[in-house]
């Protein structure tokens, strides 16, 4: 991964004045979230993967040493260090679909202090990003599945360019949706593919009826028709006759699709359409600027949608713009560190979250301890990365979609709504609580 420039310059300008003062004693860093958005129950912690293979591959090469050195920044004696650096530390992270709260450590990055320094902007542009999908996914597939539907990722076209219409496929799949219109997302990773047709198509026939039949010789075992051009149940007439000719072939029309409208009172009369031709196996797709919250109003209106194809809001988490994930320092060779801005406290030391689980088998709570601390619990984050390789084996995209579906359903219930109104409890280890109490102490609070 050629990401060793992916870093804002006052990475740079920290290290180079580490390496000009000799101070590159070993140092603590702790990724977070500080807040979750207004009604969100829970984050997915996603970007993971990326994180792991950026911090276990990063290099900079001739062209990033002669671009530095035509800036006229830096000595060369840094130049030769930045040539020279390999991230050699260790790090320990939760799982990749783990879900995950306000002030929990995600991912803990221990190495020289140039290391650990340079690696921030990279890592909380990663996984800020991917998670804030991710969890925006996870609440549209939540509210699709309270009416037993399941959700494509449609989002490309409104993705803020290639990588995050990539990234944000993949995050999208992770939380639960079942494919994605993203014809690269699925080649690179392996994602199931989703699509329909656009109006264009219907639109450059002579009749909507001629359109369909010549999509359907060319996809006669799946097709999903575009109902709404014209006449939604005009459209959807002519797709049943479509269906019943497919039928005469020992073929099966595969949906239909709305896309404008009154999504939920077309779906019931489509529905019924359908059924009197026979066709009860057809299944009623839906999109046109879906959220989660759209889709639980069509939920409680019973609405017959097997399928919503959901783009805008959820590659681009609308209306959440970006998330507050940081990074920061929590121990060095002094000893623990603690943040004392007003708002913006951090708390001190190398942690881990120790997650319990109830009577009814669902999580209880979690403990934010010191990570030596002894806590009942499964702790979250494990080492994932030791002397600067990979130790935690990567897994399938599959496997980490499977882990993050059974985490989620771990959750209770009460905290998967679209407007959840408490949050999950998270509580401060006694030792923690000891530590931040002597630190606040003995700097004057």
């Amino acid at each position: 991964m050629d990401k060793a420039m992916l870093t804002d310059l006052y990475e740079l300008t920290m290290m180079a004045a580490y390496v000009d003062g000799r101070k590159d004693d070993t140092a603590t860093f702790e990724l977070s979230i500080r807040t979750l958005p207004e009604g969100w129950g829970y984050y997915i912690a996603n970007g993971i993967e990326d994180a792991i293979d950026y911090l276990t591959g990063i290099r900079f090469d001739r062209r990033d040493i002669a671009f530095l050195k035509k800036k006229g920044l830096f000595k060369q004696s840094f130049l030769d260090f930045l040539e020279r650096f390999r991230f050699a530390g260790e790090v320990h992270a939760v799982r990749e679909g783990t879900p995950i709260f306000p002030n929990e450590p995600i991912l803990r990055v221990t190495a020289k202090l140039t290391q650990a320094q340079l690696v921030e902007s990279a890592l909380l542009n990663m996984i800020n990003f991917q998670t804030m999908i991710a969890s925006k996914a996870s609440r549209v597939v939540n509210a699709a599945a309270r009416g037993n539907a399941v959700v494509a990722e449609f989002g490309l076209r409104r993705a803020h360019e290639e990588d995050a219409g990539l990234k944000g496929a993949r995050a999208a799949y992770i939380a639960g949706a079942v494919g994605t219109s993203n014809v690269k997302a699925g080649m690179e990773y392996g994602i199931p593919l989703a699509g329909t047709m656009a109006h264009s198509f219907i639109m450059s026939f002579s009749t909507e009826l001629e359109a369909f039949r010549a999509y359907a010789r060319t996809f006669p075992d799946r097709s999903t028709l575009l109902i709404d051009t014209y006449d939604t149940l005009q459209g959807a007439e002519h797709a049943a006759i479509v269906g019943r000719e497919l039928a005469a072939a020992g073929k099966q029309l595969g949906g239909v699709r709305l896309d404008s409208g009154n999504l939920g009172a077309l779906a019931k009369k489509v529905r019924t359409l359908l059924d009197d031709h026979g066709l009860a196996k057809v299944r009623i797709v839906a999109s046109s600027d879906l959220n989660e919250y759209k889709i639980e109003a069509l939920v409680k209106a019973d609405a017959p949608i097997d399928i919503y194809g959901v783009g805008t809001d959820l590659i681009a988490a609308k209306p959440v713009a970006a998330i507050p994930g940081i990074y920061k320092l929590v121990a060095d060779n002094g000893g623990a560190r603690m943040k004392l801005s007003p708002e913006k406290r951090s708390a001190p030391g190398k942690k881990q979250v120790f997650r319990c689980v109830g009577a009814d088998g669902k999580y209880a709570q979690d403990i934010v301890a010191l990570h030596d601390e002894q806590i009942a619990g499964v702790p979250l984050m494990t080492l994932a990365v030791k002397n600067g390789r990979r130790v935690r084996p990567k897994p399938a995209l599959e496997r980490i979609r499977d882990y993050a579906l059974g985490e989620v359903a771990k959750l209770p219930n009460k905290f998967k709504g679209i407007d959840v109104p408490s949050s999950y409890p998270v509580e401060t280890a006694p030792a923690l609580k000891a530590l931040i109490a002597t630190l606040m102490k003995r700097s004057g609070y």
